[in-house]
Formats: C-alpha cells, sequence, structure tokens
C-alpha cells in the first residue's frame, strides 16, 4: 500500500471517528460505539476508535465485547496505559479480580501517578481478600495525593472492616467528595452537630444511602433524644411506618416532604463517629425496631401454623454496588430436601421459577412495616447481606446471614456472629463465588435447629 494510499485511510477513518466522539460527548452511545466500529473496519490498528468503542461498550454493560475492543487496543499500542487501565475496568466489573489487577498492575507500570487505577487496585485486592494489600495500596495514593476522595473512601471501608472503628469513621466522612457517591451532599445553613450539648434543641437527622444503613443506624436516633434534643428524623418514605416508634421526641419525614424548622443537622451515618463508636462500645441492644401493632393480625393470618419451622428466605439484592452478594436462586435447590420446614419467601418483586416450594404473599407488602409484621411471625429469616438482614436483626429475629468471600465492611472478618445484632449467625465463603458451600453449611445447620425444636 502506498503511503498516499495509507494517507487516504487515515484521513477516512479520523473523519469517522471525529464523529463518534461527537455523539459520545451528546450521550449517544449507542450510536458513537457504532462510528467507531466503522472506523475499524476501515483502520484495524486505529488505536483511539478501540478505546473508544470499549468505553462506549463498557456503559452500556455489554463487557465482554468492551473487553474484546480493549485488546485489539493493545494490539495497535500495547503501551498505553489508558487502554490497560480501562481494560481492567471491564474486568472488575466482569468480577474477574486476579486479571483485573493485572492490568492495572500493568497501567501503573507506565503511568505511576494514575491514583484512580491503584485505588481501583485496591479494590480488587480486597475483594481477592487481600486487605493488607488493599491498604497499602490506598496509602501509597494518599502520600501522593492526600486530597484523593477515592483512596480515603476505599481506605475507610477497609479500616471499618477490620475494626479499626475510631479512624475508619473519620475517613467515613470523605464520602461527601467522593465522585458519585450514592447520596447527595445536603447542604443546610445550620450547623452540623458534633456531640455538643444539645438539651432543648431540635436537630434534623437526616438518612442517607440505602435501606439497609438506614435500619442499621436508626438505632443511633433515640441515642441522641436521651441527651434531651427533640429529633426530626428524615428517611426514605418505605421506611417512614417502621421508625415513628423509635422514641419519644421524634418527628418522622418522608424524605422530600417539608422540614419543619430546626438549628443543628446530622447525616446519619455520622453518628457513630458523634458517639466515638468502637468495636467494644456498638450499641448492640435488640429490638430497636418493632411492626406496627395494627399490621400484625394480617400476616399472622398468612402464616400456615402446622409445626412446621418457619423459615423466610432472601436471596437477591440490588447488584449495585455489590453483584456477589446475590445467591444464583437455583443452588438454593438442596435445601427443599430440609423436612420440617414451612418455607416464606423475603423476595419483593421476584417472578422467575423457584426450586423450592414456598409461601409468596410479598405481593401484599407495600413497605417496611409490611416486612416487619411478616418477619414476625417466622422463626427464622435466611437471607443474603440486603435490607432484609437489617431489618430482620434490628427486630431482634433469629437471623442467619449468607455472605460473600470478601464482604461489606459492617460484617469484619472471620466471625460467625456480628456485634451490631446478637440474634445473627453468619454464613461466609470459604471462596470467591463458593455459594454451594454456603448453602451446604446452611442446610446442615437448618436440619440441626429442625431436630432441635422437635
Amino acid at each position: 500500500m502506498s503511503d498516499s494510499h495509507s494517507l487516504v485511510i487515515e484521513a477516512i477513518a479520523g473523519g469517522i471517528h471525529a464523529s463518534g466522539m461527537t455523539l459520545l460527548q451528546v450521550g449517544k452511545i449507542r450510536e458513537a460505539a457504532f462510528q467507531f466500529r466503522k472506523a475499524l473496519l476501515v483502520a484495524p490498528r486505529l488505536c483511539d476508535s478501540a478505546v473508544a468503542l470499549g468505553h462506549c461498550l463498557h456503559l452500556l454493560g455489554e463487557y465482554a465485547d468492551a473487553l474484546e475492543a480493549y485488546d485489539q487496543a493493545l494490539q495497535a499500542a500495547p503501551d498505553r496505559a489508558v487502554v490497560w487501565n480501562n481494560r481492567g475496568n471491564t474486568l472488575l466489573e466482569l468480577r474477574r479480580y486476579d486479571e483485573a489487577a493485572e492490568s492495572y498492575s500493568r497501567a501503573l507500570e507506565l503511568a505511576p501517578a494514575l491514583h484512580d487505577a491503584r485505588v481501583a487496585l485496591a479494590t480488587c485486592y480486597q475483594a481477592l481478600g487481600l486487605v493488607e494489600e488493599a491498604k497499602a495500596a490506598c496509602d501509597t495514593v494518599l502520600v501522593a495525593d492526600p486530597g484523593h476522595a477515592e483512596a480515603h473512601w476505599n481506605r475507610a471501608l477497609l479500616l471499618l472492616l477490620t475494626g479499626e472503628y475510631r479512624e475508619g469513621w473519620r475517613e467515613y466522612d470523605w464520602r461527601w467528595r467522593k465522585r458519585g457517591f450514592t447520596s447527595p451532599r445536603r447542604d443546610f445553613p445550620q450547623p452540623s452537630w458534633q456531640g455538643e450539648p444539645i438539651t432543648g434543641r431540635t436537630i434534623l437527622i437526616h438518612a442517607e444511602q440505602g435501606f439497609g444503613d438506614t435500619l442499621q443506624f436508626c438505632r443511633y436516633v433515640p441515642q441522641v433524644a436521651a441527651r434531651g434534643a427533640r429529633i426530626i428524623f428524615e428517611c426514605h418514605p418505605p421506611l417512614v411506618p417502621l421508625m415513628e416508634h423509635l422514641a419519644e421526641e421524634v418527628n418522622v419525614v418522608a424524605t422530600g416532604e417539608p422540614l419543619p424548622p430546626f438549628d443543628l443537622q446530622a447525616p446519619l451515618l455520622s453518628l457513630p463517629m458523634v458517639f466515638d463508636t468502637t468495636v467494644e462500645t456498638i450499641p448492640g441492644h435488640v429490638p430497636y425496631v418493632a411492626p406496627p401493632v395494627g399490621r400484625l393480625p394480617y400476616w399472622n393470618s398468612q402464616i400456615v401454623d402446622d409445626e412446621r419451622l418457619n423459615v423466610g428466605l432472601c436471596w437477591a439484592g440490588k447488584s449495585y454496588p455489590d453483584p456477589g452478594r446475590s445467591c444464583p436462586v437455583e443452588l438454593l435447590a438442596p435445601l427443599a430436601g430440609i423436612e420440617g420446614v414451612s418455607w416464606c419467601s423475603l423476595q419483593v418483586g421476584w417472578e422467575k421459577p423457584l426450586p423450592l416450594p414456598m409461601n409468596d404473599c410479598t405481593s401484599h407488602v407495600r413497605d417496611f412495616g409490611d416486612t416487619a409484621a411478616l418477619i414476625a411471625q417466622l422463626d427464622l429469616v435466611i437471607t443474603v447481606d440486603t435490607a432484609v438482614a437489617h431489618l430482620a436483626g434490628a427486630l431482634g429475629k433469629p437471623t442467619w446471614v449468607m455472605l460473600p468471600y470478601a464482604p461489606d465492611w459492617r460484617w469484619m472478618l472471620g466471625r460467625e456472629d456480628s456485634l451490631w445484632y446478637p440474634t445473627m449467625r453468619l454464613f461466609r465463603q470459604s471462596g470467591l463465588g463458593s455459594w454451594e458451600d454456603v448453602v451446604r453449611r446452611v442446610g446442615d445447620a437448618l436440619d440441626n435447629e429442625v431436630a432441635r425444636t422437635r
């Protein structure tokens, strides 16, 4: 091929690539991907188009195709750090943590100042159970860039995971500076409460993050009330019926509703730091929530009393932030062979086939008040790490939680119990993704429980 012909080809491909970039900048992701594919048909070694195509496919959730695009980019430019970094991001989404770690490491060899890649590498290490290596990666970033919010956030989760609560809560405050944090920062003119005397004053405590976070940390609301404060507690609407009787002097308001006047304010998950919570001082008394009394008769009528053990089951949580916490429902099939158990679904909105007979009345669940009233009828709850686990624990119900190999920080490491919920028992994966082993151990324990109750 002549030089002039090559220049023509490059010009055509470059024009198509530019068109794709214009579409990408205005959010037309699929259309942009189409243009980048066209550019690569004209010039297969056009690295920029391969990288851009991989980026588009990643945004579309088409991770296997994104990985193929990045590998094509590496054939043309094996020494570009951005390709290795982006490839690591896609492998991370695919939960191929070993490979993702290798890709990030290669990116950092080429560009040591690529701090986001090192933070992502820490995420891989944590997923692989390499907690100290994950901490070291975050520390390396913070030496070079002390204001790197994502490194502080990852470090906070690692400190809390290992029970280093005082420093962990301080680091946890960096969540408000983290890109894309799940809850928006609330900019109130009223000052943030730091633990000073509060008798006779009104404080707004505002929930943040998910249902489970609110269910776990609403235990601090009565502690604030005990200091003589009047409390406005703003929380997710489905939690309002459950929160209305947390303590006296508490006015519960659904998020989005007008707020009454108040003097001070505090995000809910900042209260452990305000109260200087350590592993030794976790307020672990349960129950600290109760189902609405008026709903109990209906839910009592939904449970058959035939002397079998009534066990609630929940096997899936939201895919974000941890898709690995859900147990594939088909793997629960061995539980069907356990005699003396009546299964009750706690999995709201599930429409796919189930591998064991189950009473499912979740279509009548309106909010967490109903879920709490249903759980109150059960002898035992078996669940993955989701809001149901926190609700059952807060109700003081015997609860078995099936955990992934790399657990969320609140379950700590190596324990079979929970310091936050004294009626809880933890069943941890012995290896990455080993749900079959967890289900087997749960089944054995359930056999023993049935024998004991008989």
